[in-house]
C-alpha cells in the first residue's frame, strides 16, 4: 500500500481516508477480529448513487461504500485521530492486499483517457468522504472540459458521487425482518426475507394497504430532502441482477413512508408516499424539489413487475 495515501481533518476534527478495494471484497469476520471492537451498525447509502455498510467502534467508522452499477468499492475510514485513523488503514490495506489510493488511480486516469475516464469516479471514491488533493481536483476539472464527451459525463459523474460522500450515510438499523414501522407492514403476514411493503407492480401479497400518492422527481433532489427531513431510512432495495432499486424512509413515528424507485421502464425517478401524513409530506416534497404529482402510478409501471 502506498505510503502517502491522502488523509484529512474536516470539520470537528475527524479524519478521513479511504482505499478503493476489488469490487468483490468485502469486510468478513477476520477483519472485523484484527480492528479489535469493530461491529456491524447498519446498512443504507449516501443518496442517489453510492450503497454502503457501516461498521464502527466508539466514534470510529469503517464504511464499506460500492457503487454496484459500476464495479467500484472503497473502505472509508473516519477516526478521532491521525493515529487512530493510519492504524486502522494500515490493517484494511494489509488485509485486501490489492487496494489503490487516490494518487494511483489520478495516474491510471492520466494515462487511459479516454477509454479509462470512468476510473475517476474510483478516484473520487478514493478520498473517503475527504476534501481532494489540488492536482486531483485539477485533473478533474481538465477532464469536465475534455474534447470527448465520454470524458466529461464521467467526470461530472465523479464530482456528484464524491459530494455525496462528504456527508454520513443515511444507516438503516433496523433489520426488515425485524418490528416493521407500522407503514411498511403488509395487510397480512407473508414469508420470506422481504416481508415489507413495496410499491412495484405484480407483488399483490406486499401491496401498500392504503393509497398511494405518486410524485415524478429527481432522486437525488428528493434524498437530499428526506436528509435535511430528518427521516428514517428502512429498506433499501438495489441488486445487480435486478432492474428495481427501491429506497424506502419512514417518519420518526413509523406512520408515514417514502419509496425512492428507479426503474428503466419507468423513463424517470419516481417517488410514492402513503400513510398518515400522506398528503402534508407529498406537497411539501413536491414543492422543495420541484417534483410533479401524478394521478396514479407512472406511465410503464405495469412493466416493472419481476
Amino acid at each position: 500500500m502506498e505510503a502517502g495515501a491522502m488523509m484529512t481533518v474536516v470539520d470537528g476534527g475527524e479524519v478521513r481516508c479511504g482505499l478503493v478495494v476489488r469490487p468483490g471484497a468485502e469486510v468478513d469476520d477476520a477483519l472485523l477480529e484484527r480492528l479489535d471492537g469493530f461491529a456491524f451498525i447498519g446498512n443504507g447509502g449516501f443518496g442517489a448513487e453510492a450503497v454502503a455498510d457501516v461498521y464502527g467502534a466508539g466514534d470510529d467508522l469503517l464504511i464499506e461504500a460500492a457503487i454496484p452499477e459500476l464495479g467500484v468499492k472503497t473502505m472509508m475510514i473516519w477516526a478521532g485521530s491521525v493515529e487512530r485513523a493510519v492504524a486502522l488503514r494500515e490493517i484494511v490495506g494489509d488485509h485486501f492486499q490489492q487496494v489503490w489510493t487516490e494518487r494511483i488511480l489520478r495516474d491510471q486516469v492520466r494515462g487511459a483517457l479516454p477509454d479509462g475516464a470512468w476510473t475517476l469516479v474510483a478516484m473520487m471514491m478514493a478520498l473517503g468522504g475527504g476534501p481532494a488533493e489540488r492536482e486531483t481536483l485539477e485533473l478533474l476539472r481538465e477532464c469536465q472540459e475534455h474534447a470527448d464527451e465520454g470524458v466529461r459525463e464521467a467526470a461530472d459523474y465523479a464530482e456528484k458521487v464524491a459530494k455525496e460522500l462528504l456527508n454520513p450515510p443515511m444507516v438503516m438499523r433496523e433489520e426488515p425482518r425485524g418490528e416493521l414501522a407500522w407503514a411498511l407492514r403488509p395487510a397480512a403476514p407473508v414469508d420470506g426475507e422481504q416481508n415489507w411493503v413495496t410499491v412495484r407492480a405484480g407483488v399483490p401479497e406486499r401491496a401498500v394497504p392504503r393509497p398511494v400518492i405518486w410524485l415524478r422527481v429527481a432522486a437525488d433532489d428528493a434524498e437530499s430532502w428526506i436528509w435535511d427531513t430528518n427521516l428514517d431510512m428502512r429498506v433499501l432495495f438495489t441488486r445487480e441482477d435486478s432492474p428495481w432499486s427501491e429506497a424506502i424512509y419512514t417518519s420518526r413515528d413509523g406512520r408515514t413512508a417514502i419509496h425512492i424507485v428507479r426503474h428503466t421502464a419507468l423513463g424517470h425517478d419516481v417517488a410514492a408516499v402513503h400513510g398518515d401524513d400522506a398528503l402534508a409530506t407529498a406537497a411539501s416534497l413536491s414543492k422543495e424539489t420541484n417534483g410533479e404529482l401524478l394521478d396514479g402510478p407512472p406511465d410503464g409501471w405495469e412493466r416493472t413487475a419481476p
